[in-house]
């Protein structure tokens, strides 16, 4: 009988190109294959004048390349069932892609002419500024998105991947970008030093490394440089604080309170204090939920994470919730009596347990698709660790100490350090306003 083999031994990994990294794992769905991919191009590379920069490049590739305009490659995809996507986020441009195997070529051939080729049509840009400022001034009367917002503000200095501008400087940022920017941004940094493919399903190796080779093997190397260490630091030890942003005629509040985190993604506290958390407000099992939501009423959800730890940056905690007007205090009490019991005694063996088998056991399930899979491999690859990390993960959560969770409680979350926003129709002292 032979040894079982774990996922990393079902996987081919092999550099294409200088620059360019192709992850492949057969998995049990005939002629379906799922690519994911990313590179370096994200909204950290921004010129410090324009914060639109990069999400308007990474939105603007599905619109047309020099070669076929958008209609064209809709047309090409459309005929044969597949589907292309692009997006962005702190650091990378993000692209995934899913098709029969026998229509790969075709893809990986549009795929590639979208990321190198734009064409940065201003009348397609002017229709795409106009979708996002629409977008923006709804998220400008959501009370969620006034609240993180703030929140981002207080917590992380300007310039920090974590810091989210005020609404007024990023809707003028949209206005006034014009193709001719984007064109020297996407020349500037797009390119092969960065890319990594992923793909599952029915998947040749030798033939995606082919077409691949076919399709950036030529692209130009490009090597970014990251922002320094100081860069990625958020306001550590802040004092409390407490904010309030109006937006008049919500039926609702979101509540956030949070703090910076002085650990990143690979820091060894990380997973405890993660697991602590989740144990607090992680899912509808958690404390949160079962105290403030189910047995007071006061909310109609709440919940606690970790977020913002990629790349060396500082991570924050937070605990958001949302309430109506007039239980937003009641609200808050009770909120602030579980965070400061979580954090003054942390927790127990049994919720351990059980939440060490809830984290593992979700994530396991989600390997059981090609886009779960190729999701959870792309992001190992991006955080440079090696692909048997996917089978270290669940023991590495199942190996947890209740020591280790609750000295990182204890340790990194401070009651009298939170930062507290409150968005939604209430007036400056977080009473209701009037007319609720």
């Amino acid at each position: 009988m032979s040894a079982p083999t774990g996922l990393a031994d079902r996987m081919t990994s092999g550099e294409v190109a200088p620059g360019l990294r192709l992850v492949t794992m057969p998995m049990g769905v005939p002629e379906v294959l799922t690519i994911y991919g990313s590179l370096y191009g994200g909204e950290v590379f921004n010129s410090s004048d324009n914060c639109a920069l990069s999400d308007v490049t990474a939105a603007m590739l599905d619109k047309g390349t020099r070669q076929r305009d958008k209609f064209a490659i809709s047309g090409l995809l459309e005929s044969v069932g597949a589907h292309i996507s692009f997006s962005s986020d702190d650091y990378r441009v993000n692209f995934s892609a899913r098709c029969l195997r026998e229509h790969m070529p075709l893809v990986l051939e549009l795929l590639a002419e979208q990321l190198r080729e734009p064409a940065f049509e201003e009348a397609d840009l002017e229709s795409l500024k106009k979708r996002m400022l629409g977008n923006l001034l709804r998220d400008q009367e959501s009370t969620h998105e006034q609240a993180q917002l703030r929140f981002s503000q207080l917590a992380y200095p300007e310039g920090h991947p974590n810091y989210t501008p005020p609404f007024d400087r990023q809707k003028a940022d949209v206005e006034r970008l014009t193709g001719a920017q984007l064109a020297e941004f996407h020349d500037r940094y797009y390119g092969r030093g960065s890319l990594l493919v992923v793909a599952t399903g029915d998947v040749d190796h030798s033939q995606l490394a082919e077409a691949l080779l076919s399709g950036f093997g030529d692209w130009r190397p490009v090597q970014l440089d990251l922002p320094p260490k100081d860069r990625l630091r958020g306001h550590r030890g802040h004092p409390a604080v407490q904010e309030v942003v109006a937006l008049p005629d919500k039926t609702s509040v979101d509540l956030i309170l949070g703090l910076v985190t002085p650990i990143h993604r690979e820091h060894p506290d990380f997973l405890p204090l993660y697991v602590g958390s989740y144990i607090l407000g992680g899912n509808f099992a958690a404390r949160l939920m079962t105290t403030v939501r189910d047995e007071a009423g006061l909310t109609y959800g709440i919940g606690t994470g970790l977020g913002g730890a990629g790349e060396g940056k500082d991570a924050f905690w937070i605990t958001s919730g949302t309430f109506a007007p007039a239980l937003l205090e009641a609200g808050r009490a009770a909120t602030m009596e579980q965070i400061t019991r979580w954090a003054e005694s942390g927790v127990t063996a049994k919720e351990l347990a059980a939440k060490k088998t809830t984290i593992t056991g979700t994530f396991q399930v989600g390997l059981a698709t090609t886009r779960g899979m190729a999701a959870a491999m792309l992001d190992v690859l991006e955080r440079g660790l090696e692909l048997d990390y996917l089978d270290e993960y669940p023991q590495e959560i199942m190996g947890l100490k209740l020591a280790a969770v609750n000295r990182a409680i204890s340790k990194y979350i401070r009651t009298e350090n939170l930062l507290a926003v409150a968005a939604g129709s209430l007036d400056d002292q977080g009473q209701p306003l009037k007319e609720q």
